[in-house]
Parts: structure tokens; C-alpha cells; sequence
């Protein structure tokens, strides 16, 4: 069975795709995948085709954490999932290399990486609540725009008392039961 050294990285703002050439040419990989900048998190095909392509012992290569994502919650999903494969992972610019072998010592790491990602949300968490707490302070944080006015709330209302279907006035008004019901409970 013969082991893939393999490629990834996503292409900056000023690179185009003729460029991808020149980020390969120095090593041989027997796969390169690459995804745009504009891809995000939910939308990253050349990742996907990454996962799937990969096979028990393969080698990814990455020129640096920030290239494969950019959030930790983020890349420890990704290196789990590669791990799992039994694939090892290996960052050029941090000179870091994740063994599908040495799980031993993989999974401590990992479950610092993923702890310091809970620290990164709780932050970010904390962070917002002040930022609101302060614009209400100063009068500057309304919430989120109302889906009804008040007279289709009365009207919702209405339709509700005489009895009719839920599913109904929810498509009829474009909003959800969940929002619907919190209308109806907030009279």
C-alpha cells in the first residue's frame, strides 16, 4: 500500500489560482487541494475532498494552522476528524506534527487546543453582553427588529382565539410557530 504526502492550503486575497503551482513546487505531493478565500467554514469543497480523499496513513500537509482555519474550535474538529482517519498532519510554519500514531500524546494537546477554544467562546460571550449592556446604557441597543407590527399582532391574535390552525396563521404572517407562540404568550 503506498502512503500519500498530500497538500492543502487555501489561497489569499492577492493570490490567484495560477499561484497554487508555485505554493507546490518545492515538494512533491502525490494530491494538492486548495480552497478560495472567500470560503468559509461551512463551505470549504477543497477541504471535504481533503477528508475524503485521505486513506490510514496518509500525511496532510499544511503551511500553517491559519491557512486550514480560523478559529481553534475550527481546527481541532479538523484534526480529529483527520486523526480518526489515522492520517498525520503536519504544520510547515509551526513545525507541528500531529501523528495518528502517538495518540498518547495527540490527545492531551488536543484537548488543550479544544479548551482554549471553550476559553475563546466564553470570551467572545462575555465581550458581547458587555458591548450590550453598554449600548442599552446609552440608549443605542433596541434589539431585534419586531417581524409583526402591532396591528398584525392583533390580528394574530384574534385568528387565534376564533380557533384557527397554528400552522396556518404561522405561513400566513411568514413567521414560525415558535415565533408565533411567543407572540400569543406575550399577551
Amino acid at each position: 500500500m503506498r502512503l500519500h504526502r498530500i497538500k492543502y492550503f487555501r489561497l489569499s486575497l492577492q493570490e490567484s489560482e495560477g499561484s497554487a503551482e508555485k505554493k507546490t513546487s518545492h515538494d512533491v505531493f502525490d494530491a494538492v487541494f486548495c480552497d478560495d478565500p472567500a470560503d468559509h467554514a461551512a463551505n470549504r469543497p477543497g477541504l471535504e475532498r481533503l477528508i475524503r480523499y485521505t486513506q490510514c496513513g496518509d500525511t496532510v500537509v499544511v503551511d500553517s494552522m491559519t491557512s486550514l482555519t480560523s478559529s481553534t474550535e475550527q481546527l481541532c474538529t479538523i484534526t480529529r476528524r483527520l486523526i480518526e482517519k489515522q492520517v498525520t498532519l503536519e504544520f510547515l510554519n509551526e513545525n507541528l506534527v500531529f501523528r495518528h500514531d502517538c495518540l498518547e500524546v495527540m490527545e492531551p494537546i488536543i484537548a488543550v487546543m479544544e479548551l482554549i477554544a471553550e476559553f475563546e467562546r466564553a470570551t467572545t460571550r462575555e465581550k458581547q453582553a458587555i458591548g450590550i449592556a453598554s449600548a442599552k446604557m446609552r440608549g443605542a441597543y433596541r434589539g431585534r427588529k419586531k417581524k409583526l407590527s402591532d396591528n398584525q399582532v392583533v390580528s394574530l391574535i384574534d385568528r387565534a382565539g376564533t380557533g384557527e390552525s397554528k400552522s396556518k396563521l404561522a405561513r400566513d404572517f411568514e413567521i414560525s410557530r415558535q415565533t408565533l407562540y411567543r407572540y400569543l404568550r406575550s399577551t
